[in-house]
């Protein structure tokens, strides 16, 4: 055999082994892209079912609701139960036993800042009041708009009432932190001074406390409380796959009086896990 044909030979050998490695490479990018691709998508079909399941729980809950809510707990008290392979644990709290942004005077909103670990819960109580009323007078340590600039803020107060809780975070001297805390415990929907302690909340009832309209054993004063009728409640369900996924759908919704529909969502939001 001659030299010269020995190095084709060679080169031949050479360029079959880097072709060899190219597709090696290649093959292995390919499995490597599909693995990501089957994974993605494996998580995005887990995430499905737990929307789903946690949608199912709502639906299932609200229905429960409609048909009998004299015999569910209304404060919040959570409830599982398994569906579908998953887990699913539901929760219901009704509004009137919350403290009302529009409604509570400011002793009640200072006793619930109070049980909430607010620094200065009298100076946040009185800057809600003076957020949410028509006028510019400031109340005893509130805020106005003058405040407002003061503190470096281009907005002021609304002036008019609350119609989302989260609009709390927009009152002077409310931070995240405090909003947080006191978030479950408020709404904008029972529209009552009063506060029904039967389905209130430990931080609803330690504020009610605070002011003097519960005694600290639980019992009302009932010449200053009365049961709020309008039934409107949140519920929240948090979903957990057989895969370990996890979904929690927050509503609010109102319960009708006949009708076709039994209820009406107010608001539908993927809650906190």
């Amino acid at each position: 055999m001659s030299l010269r044909r020995c190095r084709t030979r060679g080169i031949a050998l050479v360029a079959v082994l880097w072709v060899v490695s190219l597709l090696a490479v290649i093959a292995a990018s390919f499995a490597t892209t599909v693995r990501s691709e089957t994974v993605v998508a494996r998580n995005q079909i887990q995430n499905a079912e737990a929307r789903a399941l946690a949608d199912a729980g709502f639906y299932r809950t609200v229905m429960a609701l409609a048909l009998d809510r004299e015999s569910m707990s209304l404060s919040g008290l959570p409830e599982a139960w398994s569906f579908s392979g998953g887990k699913v644990t539901t929760s219901v709290q009704a509004e009137s036993g919350k403290v009302d942004l529009n409604a509570a005077d400011a002793a009640l909103l200072a006793g619930l800042f109070a049980a909430a670990g607010a620094i200065d819960p009298s100076a946040l109580a009185a800057a809600v009041v003076d957020f949410r009323d028509p006028d510019s007078d400031p109340q005893p340590r509130g805020a106005e708009d003058p405040d407002y600039r003061a503190a470096g803020l281009t907005f002021g107060a609304k002036d008019r009432p609350f119609e989302r809780k989260d609009e709390l975070l927009q009152v002077l001297g409310v931070t995240r932190a405090v909003y947080d805390a006191v978030a479950p415990a408020v709404t904008v929907y029972s529209r009552s001074k009063s506060i029904d302690p039967e389905i209130a909340s430990a931080e609803v009832l330690e504020a009610l406390q605070a002011v003097g309209l519960v005694e600290p054993n639980g019992a009302r004063d009932s010449s200053s409380l009365g049961a709020n009728a309008v039934p409107i409640f949140t519920i929240r369900a948090k979903a957990e796959t057989e895969g370990g996924a996890v979904f929690v759908r927050e509503a609010i919704v109102a319960l009708t009086r006949g009708g076709r529909q039994p209820f009406r969502i107010l608001t539908w939001e993927q809650g906190k896990l």
